[in-house]
C-alpha cells in the first residue's frame, strides 16, 4: 500500500485529498472516503488503509478545503466551537460539488476501474455520501450515523433532504446507533421508508446500544471496538459485493 496527497481542482480552489492505493497496477474499485466533523485526520485516514488493504483504491478529500490546507480539528470538547463554526459554512450544494470532484477524480485515475466507484461516509461525511449517492454515479453507497438528514438543524446551512432518498439508485447501506442522541429512531424509520421507496438495493442497520462515533477508535467516549468490527465487515462485505456487480 501507498499513501499521498494530492490535488482536486474544484470551483473553489484546490481540494487537497488523501489517496490510499493497493500495490500493483489494478484496476481497482475506488472508494471516495468522506470525513466526519473533525477533518482529514489520522481516523479517516486509518480507515483509507484499511480500505486500500483490502484492494480498494481510497481517496479522502478535505470538505473544509475552503477553510484552509489539512484543517483539523481535535475531538475535545473544548475543540467544539470550532466543529460548529466550520460545520456552519457548508451547504448541500458546496457538499455536492466537492464529492462530484471527488469521484470525478477518482474515476479519472488509470488504476481505477471507473464504473466500480463508491462512497463511504461518516457522521458529517454520512450526510454527504448519501447526497452523492443521488448526484454522482456511483455504485455504492455507504452512511455511517448521517445526522441531519430529516429534521432542519438551524445552527447550520445543511438542509434535509429525506425525501430525495426514494430516487437513489447506487446500493446503500446505512448504519447507526441504538443509543445515537442525534439520529432518533423516527429519523431512522423515515430514512428506511425513503430508501424503501427507491429502486435501489439497500439496508438501514441499528446496532444495539451504539452511540454516534461509534466506529471512530479516537473517540473514547463512544467508541464500541465489537460493533465498529462488526459493521466494518458489513461494509467490506457490501462494497465486494456491490462493485463486483457493477457493469
Amino acid at each position: 500500500m501507498t499513501t499521498r496527497w494530492i490535488e482536486i481542482a474544484t470551483a473553489d480552489g484546490p481540494m487537497h485529498a488523501y489517496l490510499a492505493e493497493p500495490d500493483g497496477a489494478g484496476p481497482y474499485p475506488g472508494v471516495v472516503v468522506l470525513q466526519e466533523a473533525f477533518g482529514v485526520n489520522a481516523y479517516v485516514q486509518s480507515v483509507c488503509g484499511r480500505l486500500a488493504d483490502a484492494g480498494f483504491v481510497a481517496l479522502a478529500p478535505e470538505l473544509f478545503h475552503r477553510a484552509g490546507t489539512h484543517v483539523e480539528i481535535a475531538y475535545d470538547e473544548k475543540d467544539r466551537a470550532r466543529v460548529m463554526a466550520a460545520l456552519g459554512e457548508l451547504t448541500n450544494d458546496l457538499l455536492e460539488e466537492d464529492v462530484g470532484a471527488a469521484v470525478a477524480a477518482l474515476r479519472a485515475r488509470t488504476d481505477v476501474a471507473p464504473t466500480r466507484l463508491a462512497i463511504v461516509g461518516f457522521c458529517m461525511g454520512g450526510f454527504a455520501a448519501l447526497l452523492g449517492g443521488l448526484t454522482t454515479a456511483v455504485a455504492a453507497v455507504v452512511a455511517f450515523y448521517p445526522g441531519g438528514v430529516v429534521r432542519a438543524r438551524p445552527q447550520f446551512k445543511l438542509s434535509p433532504f429525506v425525501d430525495r432518498l426514494a430516487g437513489m439508485r447506487a446500493a446503500t447501506l446505512v448504519h447507526v446507533g441504538g443509543d445515537d442522541a442525534g439520529i432518533p429512531p423516527d429519523d431512522i424509520a423515515a430514512v428506511k421508508a425513503a430508501l424503501d421507496r427507491s429502486p435501489a438495493q439497500r439496508e438501514v442497520i441499528v446496532w444495539p446500544g451504539a452511540k454516534h462515533g461509534f466506529h471512530c477508535h479516537d473517540r473514547t467516549p463512544v467508541y464500541d471496538p465489537k460493533t465498529a468490527e462488526l459493521a466494518w465487515h458489513r461494509t467490506l462485505a457490501w462494497l465486494e459485493t456491490m462493485l463486483t456487480s457493477a457493469p
